[in-house]
């Protein structure tokens, strides 16, 4: 109206609705810096907190003393061991004793909570137990080197991670120089190699950001191959073929026996499928062993086992 009858000129009016757009920008932003900052501020609290938190178990990356014996056959025995965890009431492992022999494959079942994942965590000390004794071939855990754990094991976690690189790349996270023929091999072992010459890029084929463009089949496959690629003498599989249909994972664990014959293997699953041809079965419950034997000495002797087939029987009815 004022501009129409001329008592404002038509470019002051634009340049006060300017003004006026360029100080509600002002105050969103600085609504938008208000809401912010705290959360920052909780950020930057919990960084400071991991980087003061000390490793909660310090071990050294080489040895002056002697390594370890790689003519050695005395596998794993572990001694009444207890662990609890920082500021748990209640112990995760309590009293487990358990011998594992040289170029054996041993699996462990049990229910959520029943200390399997704990276990194998022990082996390769992210922790150190509360009471009792680990030795690898003879020698206490304590004693080894980082360059040790890392040539006497290979785990691949129940938690797959994949880094946002090709096919090649994250394979050779395990073996900085393996060759394609060997990532081939591997990937073949795993039922996946096929899916991957299919594609346009072949082993140059890009990993999106947190795999998403990947099936949770597919990845479990992935690290598993990122595993066998390694040469360790252990081998530890943390319930990972949980992914894998039945068909999938009877033939890779097939291929993986007969790449790692003469390894040493202990597998941690939840489904019977998984483990019942395996050598030795330990069954665990609260953090201590309640049966062990084969598939049918368990079937015959132990309730828990007898029952966990009976819930999986149920789940795949229903």
């Amino acid at each position: 109206m004022r501009a129409e009858s001329g008592l404002i000129e038509v470019g002051v009016l634009v340049a006060l609705i300017e003004y006026v757009i360029l100080t509600l920008i002002s105050i969103q932003q600085f609504a938008a810096f208000i809401t912010v900052l705290p959360r920052a501020k909780v950020s930057l609290d919990r960084v400071g907190e991991v980087l003061a938190t000390a490793e909660p178990v310090w071990i050294p990356a080489t040895g002056e003393g002697e390594s370890v014996r790689q003519d050695s056959s005395s596998g794993i025995e572990i001694e009444q061991l207890t662990f609890r965890y920082p500021d748990a009431s209640l112990p995760v492992i309590d009293e487990l004793s358990l011998a594992v022999r040289t170029g054996t494959t041993s699996a462990i079942i049990g229910s959520t909570g029943s200390g399997k994942t704990t276990l194998l965590r022990l082996l390769i000390r992210d922790y150190d137990p509360t009471r009792g004794s680990i030795r690898i071939d003879g020698r206490d855990f304590r004693d080894l080197t980082r360059e040790d754990f890392n040539r006497l094991f290979t785990i691949v976690p129940q938690q797959t991670f994949l880094f946002s690189d090709s096919i090649r790349e994250n394979i050779r996270a395990g073996k900085p120089d393996a060759s394609d023929e060997e990532i081939w091999s591997v990937l073949d072992a795993c039922q996946i190699g096929d899916f991957f010459r299919s594609s346009k890029d072949r082993l140059d084929t890009d990993i999106a950001q947190n795999a998403v463009n990947l099936s949770g089949g597919q990845k479990q496959r992935i690290a598993l191959a990122r595993g066998l690629i390694r040469d360790t003498r252990y081998y530890l599989f943390d319930d990972c073929f949980s992914a894998l249909d039945f068909a999938t994972e009877r033939k890779v664990r097939q291929t993986i026996q007969e790449r790692l014959t003469g390894k040493t293997l202990i597998i941690v699953a939840q489904r019977v499928a998984t483990v019942r041809h395996a050598a030795e079965i330990l069954v665990m419950d609260e953090g201590a062993i309640a049966g062990r034997g084969s598939h049918e000495a368990l079937l015959a002797s132990s309730t828990i086992y007898q029952e966990i087939i009976v819930s999986q029987v149920r789940g795949e009815v229903s």
